[in-house]
């Protein structure tokens, strides 16, 4: 079996939505033999980073096979596995026969929810608009919502679709870049160039290309002009997920990001540019200042993901299959919502406990807030941020105390968006749910 047919299996395995690219160039070098510290030099990457995502992957395939996979194992495990035909397979969205114990179930929502999950809520509107913008030449979508609420899923529908129609794909997930990366416009353009190339299955012609007298964006340019838009010479799909992981670093931001705006503008003179789709999924506003003539957040066409309904909520107690009657489903659901809003990701969490365990409702509702509750890891990071930030803490401490909303000073309003933490109505910020004013309230009254 070879490295890629390797791949393709473990794909059918844990869903090839759930593998990073990172995930991707660790197995397949890890089937070659290699040792971390060698992936970690070829690939780019600090070593303690490619054994934790190597720790990860070898993690997920254990839990979808029911049995222990490390680096030294995989070969032969996965050997004894059939690869299925490849004949008329779609990759995207063809069933795996007879899967291995512990797949097509629902997991706990941590990630991004894969193409087949049981429990995603199809937005039919919003998903025409984004399919409908990278189907345009030069199309450009942005996708914005606070942490945890559905980004990256439809991000992955988008790619689903796009390769349904012939495109290839490349995603960038920019939590993946290391600091020191992201605070080198030159290392950065080159770790950004280089990672698009690997993912088209081109090889790398940075050093061609690459001129210091003209400059690294300037170079960039060129690299993607001359030769990845000349070597697939059709529409592709660039997606890069959590944008705002590198609105922390000014000096890349007010580089980065109108030079993205320019490649845009400039598929309207020259054709090439209009076979690369860009989509853009970020948590909040960039905070730095930007002139509107550069900033790509003003071109485009650009989708908030709403918060779920009381009705899609609804629908999520039938996907999970609750047993509750009508009476308790409409008062759980309101119950519910009262509680944690419609935030996706605090609304699966309760249902899939629900589900997977014996607990009450009423339980459940009245633990939340509590370090014993479903969602203590998730409150007890957000503590854990802003007690390392005290303008944060301050901040909060204020809208405990105004239940109507504050004004806050743009980047504080910015990192607690990103948090997930604040809804914004024009300048005026708002707790985005009860659940984190009774937590954040407790906690400070202890302090």
């Amino acid at each position: 079996m070879t490295d890629t047919e390797a791949l393709e299996l473990v794909k059918k395995i844990v869903a090839p939505e759930t593998l990073s690219y990172v995930q991707e160039i660790v197995f397949k070098f890890s089937w070659e033999g290699r040792l971390y510290p060698q992936i970690a030099k070829d690939a780019g990457y600090h070593p303690e980073y490619i054994r934790d995502v190597g720790a990860q992957l070898w993690r997920s395939l254990s839990d979808s096979l029911g049995q222990k996979i490390t680096k030294k194992n995989v070969r032969f495990i996965l050997s004894q596995l059939e690869l299925p035909s490849p004949d008329g397979y779609n990759r995207s969205s063809s069933p795996i026969q007879n899967p291995p114990s512990g797949m097509n179930t629902i997991s706990f929502p941590s990630t991004a929810l894969p193409l087949k999950s049981l429990v995603y809520l199809s937005r039919l509107d919003l998903e025409s608009q984004a399919f409908s913008e990278v189907d345009r030449p030069g199309g450009l979508l942005r996708i914005k919502a606070p942490g945890s609420r559905g980004k990256t899923s439809l991000v992955l529908r988008v790619l689903d679709y796009t390769r349904q129609r012939g495109m290839q794909t490349v995603l960038l997930n920019f939590q993946e870049v290391d600091g020191a990366i992201a605070s080198d416009l030159g290392r950065f353009l080159r770790w950004f160039s280089l990672n698009v190339t690997y993912q088209l299955g081109l090889e790398s012609k940075l050093d061609d290309y690459w001129d210091e007298e003209l400059g690294h964006k300037i170079s960039c340019k060129l690299y993607f002009r001359e030769y990845l838009l000349k070597q697939i010479a059709r529409p592709w799909v660039l997606a890069l997920d959590q944008v705002d992981q590198i609105f922390e670093y000014p000096d890349l931001v007010q580089e980065f990001l109108p030079m993205l705006r320019a490649w845009h503008e400039e598929g309207m003179e020259q054709s090439i540019w209009q076979n690369l789709r860009l989509v853009m999924a970020y948590s909040t506003e960039v905070y730095v200042p930007l002139k509107i003539s550069q900033s790509p957040f003003n071109i485009g066409l650009a989708l908030q993901l709403p918060e779920l309904t009381l009705a899609e909520i609804k629908t999520l107690v039938d996907c999970y299959q609750l047993p509750w009657g009508v009476d308790e489903v409409s008062q759980g659901v309101e119950q519910l919502q009262a509680l944690v809003g419609g935030h996706p990701y605090l609304v699966q969490t309760a249902l899939y406990w629900l589900k997977h365990s014996d607990i009450e409702l009423s339980d459940l509702l009245a633990n939340a807030p509590t370090q014993g509750g479903i969602y203590a890891g998730h409150l007890r990071r957000h503590w854990q941020v802003l007690q390392r930030q005290p303008g944060l803490l301050e901040a909060v401490l204020e809208l405990i105390k105004s239940p109507r909303g504050v004004q806050l000073d743009a980047l504080c309003a910015y990192r607690l968006e990103s948090l997930g933490l604040i809804k914004l109505t024009g300048n005026t910020a708002v707790l985005s749910c009860d659940l984190y004013r009774q937590y954040f309230q407790s906690m400070l009254l202890e302090t």
